[in-house]
């Protein structure tokens, strides 16, 4: 399920789908209608819980006027220092939306398909065409270092949903945006995401490409996602001078990316945490092994309790 669907509000729910009175909010709230959703869900009697999913939100020039240290009782989040972007207020769990990648949805087994040729490459870098997603992607580094890795190594590199101008990169091939699951079957068909952004907070491709057994490069200075990074899935970069070495030394490296990213994380271990801090601050909530996230649909759903 995607995730951003129906944001900045996700509903908690139980595994069978049945709502809980709580509300993550994973992104600022900016427009009328969000303001409007938001106050309904409080007048129903829902609770809030942040979630640092959207670029460095809450984090100063991520937010609007509205103080979420107030709003939400508790933080979901994915940063090295928290103290720097979170208020100062309420427990927090270290548990990002990308843990919630399901391996069961996302394998390699049933993503395997027959590519075009244009769509196999050894090294696939997720992008965007709007400035935003080049920003969020980092774009302008990104550039610097396929186009190194195209010359200095022969390697296959494709980007996927390229900005303009990418196609005049020598030796880096690119495409438009692809249907999630083509997208997943150039991915599972790589050697190694690249993956060189720094105002990502949540990054659903990179737990996508461990799901899918494929190690990932990642840029040291992301903000969310370095806590997939480790000798079993791959290996940080720090910029153009280092990025060779560390890509030709992870497609070299026999790593095991999807068992260890099933080992630690996916929706059950996730929404195990996420429960364990929703119960602290809520022991009402039924009996339960673990809690899921949802698109916010609108007031028509169902409830395990109260109006909410």
């Amino acid at each position: 399920m995607d995730l951003t669907a129906g944001a900045p509000f996700l509903r908690v729910t139980g595994p069978g789908g049945d709502v809980l009175p709580w509300v993550v909010i994973r992104a600022p709230v900016v427009t009328r209608a969000q303001h409007v959703r938001l106050n309904h869900l409080a007048d129903e009697g829902c609770r809030f819980v942040g979630a640092t999913s959207y670029l460095g939100f809450p984090g100063p020039g991520f937010r609007d006027e509205r103080d979420y240290g107030l709003l939400c009782e508790a933080w979901l989040h994915c940063f090295r220092d928290p103290d720097r972007f979170l208020p100062p207020n309420g427990p927090r769990v270290r548990v990002s939306e990308s843990d919630f990648t399901d391996p069961r949805r996302v394998d390699p087994l049933r993503t395997a398909r027959v590519l075009p040729t244009d769509l196999v490459a050894d090294v696939v870098h997720v992008s965007g065409a709007e400035p935003w997603r080049q920003r969020a992607k980092n774009w302008p580094l990104a550039a610097l270092c396929l186009r190194r890795l195209a010359e200095e190594t022969g390697l296959r590199v494709l980007v996927v949903d390229a900005p303009p101008g990418a196609e005049s990169l020598p030796g880096v091939r690119s495409s438009g945006p692809l249907e999630w699951p083509s997208l997943l079957a150039v991915i599972a068909t790589a050697r190694c995401l690249f993956v060189p952004a720094v105002l990502d907070a949540s990054p659903r491709v990179l737990a996508e490409a461990l799901c899918l057994d494929v190690p990932v490069v990642v840029n040291r200075a992301i903000l969310g996602g370095w806590q997939y990074v480790n000798a079993f899935t791959g290996a940080f970069f720090d910029g153009v001078d280092d990025v060779v070495p560390a890509v030709v030394d992870t497609i070299g490296a026999a790593g095991r990316p999807r068992s260890w990213f099933m080992a630690h994380h996916g929706p059950a271990r996730a929404g195990g945490r996420v429960l364990r801090l929703l119960r602290s601050l809520d022991p009402s909530l039924p009996a339960l092994s673990h809690v899921l996230l949802a698109p916010d649909q609108g007031p028509r759903e169902p409830s395990l309790r109260g109006r909410c």
